[in-house]
C-alpha cells in the first residue's frame, strides 16, 4: 500500500499475519498441514497476486471510500453513492475534488453560496440568484413606480413573493432542475430559471448593395450579407429611427423581395417598419384590414408566416 503524501491522514499498514500465534498450540503438532495451508493462504492475500482479493479490500476499506486515495475505477461508484442522480463523474472537471466538496455543499444548502457552488461543481457555470421579494411593487415605496420602465411587479404565488427566487445561468433549467432540487433548493420555495449569456457576438458585413436602374424593375446585382455568431436562435437588432426603436431581423436578404411588386407589398404592409419587423401576423389583424397602422395578413404571402417569434417588449437590462 503506497503512502499518500498529500493527505497524510493514515499511516502505512504494517500488519503481519500471525497464524501460529492465533491457533491453539496443539494445532501445530496435530494439524501441521492445516497450519501451513492457512499461512500460505494469507501470504497469497498479502502478495502482488492477491492484491485484488477481499483481504486487501478490507484492510484498505477507509482508503477505498476516500475520493483522494481510492482507485480511479471505483470513483464512479462513489459518485452514484454521494451524488444521487448521477451515474458517472462526467459532469465534473475534477471528480475527486468535486466529491470532497459535496459535504460543504450540503452544509450551505439554501444559501447564495450554495447555489453558486452547485453550478460551479456540476456544470462549470457561473450562476446568480435574484429573490422575487426584492422586485415586489409596494405602495409608498419610492422605488415602486408605474410604467413600462418599472422593474417592480404585483405580488403573485410564484416568483414575485417572499419565497420566490430566480436562478440566472448559462444553461436551460431542464438540464439542472432535478439535481438542483436534490442538493441546494430550500424546501417550500418557488424557483424559476433564466438563461443568461454574456458571449460577445461578432458582426461582419460584406459586399456592398448595388441596384441597377432598369425599366422592368430593380435587379439585385449583389447584396450585403451578415456573418455573425450569437448564442440565440433568432438574432434581431434595434434601429433608432425618428426617436423610436424599430426591431429588424438580421437574417433577411433584399433578394427575397426581388420578385414582389410594390403594389403587392402595399396590399399587406403600410410602412417599412411593418416590412422589416420579425414579428408574426396574428389572426386578429385580419379584422383591422382598413387600418393604416397595422399590417394586414394575406395568406398568399409566402415571405411571412404566423409561426415567427414575437418580440413585444423591452426592458432596460434585456430584450424580449
Amino acid at each position: 500500500m503506497s503512502i499518500n503524501f498529500h493527505s497524510k491522514r493514515r499511516l502505512k499498514n504494517f500488519q503481519v499475519r500471525k497464524v501460529r500465534e492465533a491457533l491453539p498450540e496443539y494445532y501445530t503438532s496435530e494439524f501441521p498441514t492445516l497450519v501451513t495451508f492457512l499461512e500460505k493462504y494469507y501470504d497469497f492475500l498479502d502478495s502482488d497476486n492477491g492484491s485484488h482479493a477481499f483481504g486487501d479490500d478490507i484492510r484498505q476499506l477507509f482508503a477505498k471510500k476516500d475520493p483522494r486515495e481510492m482507485s480511479s475505477d471505483l470513483l464512479n461508484n462513489l459518485v452514484s453513492e454521494l451524488a444521487g442522480g448521477l451515474e458517472t463523474g462526467e459532469n465534473f472537471t475534477d471528480t475527486r475534488y468535486a466529491l470532497t466538496r459535496l459535504a460543504e455543499l450540503a452544509r450551505n444548502k439554501g444559501t447564495k453560496f450554495g447555489f453558486q457552488e452547485f453550478f460551479r461543481l456540476f456544470f462549470q457555470q457561473v450562476a446568480d440568484v435574484e429573490y422575487g421579494k426584492e422586485s415586489i411593487f409596494n405602495i409608498g415605496d419610492s422605488a415602486s413606480t408605474i410604467g413600462v420602465d418599472s422593474l417592480k411587479f404585483i405580488q403573485n404565488n410564484e416568483l414575485f413573493q417572499t419565497f420566490g427566487l430566480l436562478v440566472k445561468t448559462g444553461i436551460d433549467i431542464s438540464k439542472w432542475s432535478e439535481l438542483y432540487k436534490k442538493f441546494v433548493h430550500p424546501a417550500g420555495f418557488f424557483f424559476a430559471g433564466q438563461v443568461v449569456s454574456d458571449t460577445v457576438g461578432s458582426l461582419n458585413l460584406t459586399a456592398p448593395l448595388s441596384i441597377e436602374d432598369s425599366s422592368p424593375g430593380p435587379t439585385i446585382v449583389s447584396q450585403a450579407t451578415a456573418a455573425f455568431s450569437l448564442p440565440f436562435v433568432q438574432s434581431t437588432v434595434l434601429i433608432d429611427s425618428g426617436g423610436g426603436n424599430v426591431r429588424s431581423n438580421l437574417n433577411e436578404l433584399v433578394s427575397e423581395y426581388q420578385n414582389i411588386t410594390l403594389s403587392q407589398l402595399n396590399t399587406t404592409y403600410h410602412t417599412l417598419e411593418q416590412v422589416v419587423t420579425p414579428n408574426s401576423f396574428t389572426f386578429d389583424d385580419s379584422s383591422i384590414r382598413d387600418s393604416d397602422e397595422n399590417a394586414t395578413p394575406d395568406f398568399s404571402m409566402v415571405l411571412e408566416t404566423m409561426d415567427n417569434e414575437i418580440f413585444s417588449r423591452r426592458v432596460s437590462d434585456s430584450s424580449f
